[in-house]
């Protein structure tokens, strides 16, 4: 499928000679075939922000680096790049110290940056550095002992809005300190006991380990002892959990994403003078997380996100609502609150007169499709403008002139840009390509920046007219090549676009990708690819997969992927039509897609081969329990075993959301058995590859050993493959090494069963 967003041939040139890709018209050497070691020539390109005056763009590039004194072992780093928006200058590198440089933002007047550095040392914590555009180093403006993240400058540019994550050690010393109350509003929920009932301990410990300042908690240290007082016996058990033996677990939210949560953690706003050495001010004190902080017009207020019940246990939370937040200390009072509706990403407008937000009806997750919602900024006149829009709209920013809000949203296997008008109405798309997705943007007030994945290319920025409206790209040209300069030499293999008729006349979208060195007279192996989610969404303007797909096309393989019922990307209906229903019905959708890719000439029925990570990990273990024509399997990350997951996992909620209930209810019980493919191990003949990552909790690993022992004692061929520090974005984020072997350990396993081509 070609992609429509072209290139004007001089700027081509031009971006070509800034970034090193030679423009000549010497014979270039024919192209070759993505090979795996090309993974670590990847760029991700990240948060653009386009300067005050509108002639700069600064953004992040993540790109894959050797690591120091360590042979075929690489490490990420993350940059800040800075581009002109006219092409005339060649975009340059602005930051190399640390390894994470990250989340830049323009001071008001342009001569500034602000950004998040990490990885300094090990043991540092992230924290806000500004860089002056002028000359000179940067500098370290916060050094909070919590850490730093998420940078806004006030309006006036004197002062810096930045988060922190404080334990609930932490917040008990803050508020001791202050003298305050230093009991949460919510129930502990540990029958007989309250909260602050014994000595700070975790803050202790943490001091003790150096992890702390000193000083930080005013309460005497309690006696302890096994043979006391009931008090003392409780301190002496309170300080043996603080130090990590054992490790009590009361929460319902007991997990994270790779390891026990015994404690809960709070994200407060903060704000600081713009100058080194100054004080930062906790805005948001106590047992309450608030997110999503903006500066309102007048620089004296912001306006953040928080739950919509603060009384409430912070595990149970499942509905948000705004908040407006005094920046000289004043507290936080309620701003905006609708019946039925979760509130998140408050984006105030340039004139200071509106905020638009997220509104999603009903709870924070599930089926519902989130919509572009306004206030006043004196709260009142709350509408939503996209109620009829059958997309979940996301990554709102402003035009310049506070008259339209623009948007993304996933829409049949592209990631459009749309605007829809402050007053309401109908959302206008921008980027009618089919093929391109548009995975970040900023908005000046002449020029429009776009992160673009397209077929051949899966990240790269390109700038345009601020509100113009692309027809077939035109106005919009390439301002980077950072990937485009060693994709210049390669041979690529671009998808097709197919829509089937499943069951209950729902159309499925497909597509088909040919070996990258297609030759009408062979036969080639088929690779059927699936997504997880289940409402995530596959298609040429989709990032994470775009080389996984080259590489397996380069390696001889015709590969077809869809998007089957409860995909995002086909509206609620769509996307709900696997409720109840994970397996049978979303698994006859994707089989009948390989069905029709089967029957292309050049297609060997007899090697086709299956794969998917999270929910496609359960598709295929499902899949090859029910249907036998593949010759191999690779599960990745899967869930298994419906009532283990609900407790193994931090992804635990997709259980009450898709099945309606809970294992320990018989209707539910009988409806969880029936869709865990573990239930039908028996029945899979099919060699499989299990493969999981050693601290990935969002699925959870025992269901994977399940299924290893199973098929182990039923004699079949299986094995399995963990991999150590990994969690469940190792294919996306995980240790480069680790995301190497995990391609070419694939591709060997489909090799013992299909042979070469």
């Amino acid at each position: 499928m070609k992609t429509k967003l072209m290139l004007a041939i001089g700027w081509s040139a031009v971006v070509g000679c800034m970034i090193g890709t030679p423009v000549h018209a010497a014979e270039k050497p024919a192209p070759s075939l993505i090979a795996a070691s090309d993974l670590l020539k990847l760029k991700q390109l990240e948060s653009p922000a386009l300067s005050p005056d509108g002639r700069s763009v600064v953004y992040v590039v993540r790109s894959i680096e050797p690591k120091p004194d360590a042979k075929d072992e690489w490490v990420y780093h993350q940059h800040l790049w800075l581009a002109a928006t006219d092409g005339k200058n060649p975009p340059r590198q602005l930051t190399r110290a640390g390894t994470s440089n990250s989340a830049p933002a323009w001071s008001p007047d342009g001569r500034r940056i602000a950004f998040v550095r990490g990885d300094a040392a090990p043991a540092d914590k992230a924290q806000i550095f500004v860089l002056p555009l002028e000359g000179g180093e940067a500098f370290a403006l916060t050094k909070s002992e919590f850490g730093a993240g998420s940078p806004r400058w006030s309006p006036d540019g004197t002062r810096m809005l930045f988060t922190s994550s404080l334990s609930e050690a932490q917040v008990r010393a803050a508020l001791e300190k202050a003298g305050g109350e230093a009991k949460p509003k919510w129930t502990e929920e540990r029958a007989g006991r309250t909260g602050g009932d014994v000595g700070n301990w975790a803050l202790k410990a943490a001091k003790t380990k150096g992890k702390q300042d000193d000083e930080k908690s005013s309460s005497p240290t309690p006696a302890v002892s096994p043979d006391g007082t009931l008090q003392e016996r409780r301190e002496w058990l309170a300080k043996n959990e603080a130090d990590g033996s054992p490790r009590a677990l009361v929460r319902l939210n007991f997990l994270n994403e790779t390891d026990l949560s015994p404690e809960l953690s709070f994200l407060h706003l903060f704000v600081q003078e713009v100058r080194e050495g100054a004080e930062a001010i906790n805005l948001t004190p106590g047992y309450n997380g608030f997110s999503g902080g903006e500066w309102m017009g007048d620089g004296k207020s912001l306006v953040a996100v928080g739950a919509r019940r603060l009384d409430e246990h912070p595990d149970r939370v499942r509905s948000s609502s705004l908040y407006r937040v005094d920046t000289a200390g004043g507290g936080v009072t309620p701003f905006l609150a609708m019946p039925e509706h979760s509130l998140s990403d408050p984006t105030p407008s340039p004139d200071g007169n509106w905020i638009a937000f997220q509104a999603i009806p009903g709870e924070a997750s599930g089926y519902t499709q989130a919509t572009v919602a306004l206030v006043a900024a004196d709260g009142s006149a709350a509408k939503i403008l996209t109620a009829d829009f059958d997309r979940r709209a996301e990554n709102l920013r402003w035009s310049p002139d506070s008259a339209a809000i623009f948007f993304t949203a996933a829409n049949e296997g592209a990631f459009p840009l749309y605007r829809v008008a402050r007053t309401g109405g109908a959302p206008e798309r921008l980027t009618p390509d089919s093929d391109l997705g548009v995975r970040a943007f900023d908005i000046g007030r002449d020029h429009r920046v776009q992160i673009v994945t397209t077929p051949k290319n899966p990240s790269e920025m390109f700038v345009g007219p601020a509100l113009g409206a692309e027809k077939g790209g035109a106005g919009f040209a390439a301002l980077t090549a950072h990937n485009r300069g060693w994709l210049a030499g390669k041979k690529l293999s671009l998808p097709e676009s197919n829509r089937l008729m499943g069951r209950e006349g729902l159309a499925v979208q497909y597509w088909t990708m040919k070996p990258t060195e297609f030759d009408g007279a062979k036969k080639y192996p088929l690779l059927l690819q699936i997504h997880g989610g289940p409402a995530a969404m596959w298609g040429p303007g989709e990032e994470s997969m775009w080389f996984e797909f080259q590489y397996f096309a380069a390696r001889g393989f015709a590969i077809v992927y869809a998007n089957p019922r409860g995909s995002t990307g086909y509206g609620h209906d769509f996307q709900r039509a696997n409720f109840q229903n994970w397996g049978d019905r979303p698994a006859a959708d994707i089989l009948a897609a390989a069905e029709l890719a089967a029957e292309a000439s050049h297609v060997d029925r007899t090697r086709q081969v299956i794969t998917g990570g999270s929910y496609g990990g359960y598709l295929v273990a499902w899949i090859v329990a029910h249907d036998h024509r593949f010759k191999a399997a690779v599960a990745q990350r899967g869930v298994y075993h419906l009532p283990t997951f609900f407790g193994e996992g931090t992804a635990w909620r997709l259980v009450p959301i898709a099945f309606g209930g809970f294992s320990w209810e018989p209707g539910t019980r009988s409806l969880l058995e029936r869709e865990s493919p573990f239930n039908y191990v028996a029945q899979i003949k099919t060699p499989l590859l299990i493969q999981h990552g050693d601290v990935d909790r969002r699925t959870g690993f025992v269901q994977s050993e399940m299924m290893l022992r199973a098929l182990k004692q039923l004699g079949r061929e299986v094995e399995s493959v963990r991999y150590p520090r990994a969690n469940h974005e190792m294919s996306r984020s995980g240790e480069p090494k680790q995301r190497l072997d995990s391609l070419v350990r694939y591709e060997e396993f489909f090799r013992r069963y299909i042979g070469e081509n």
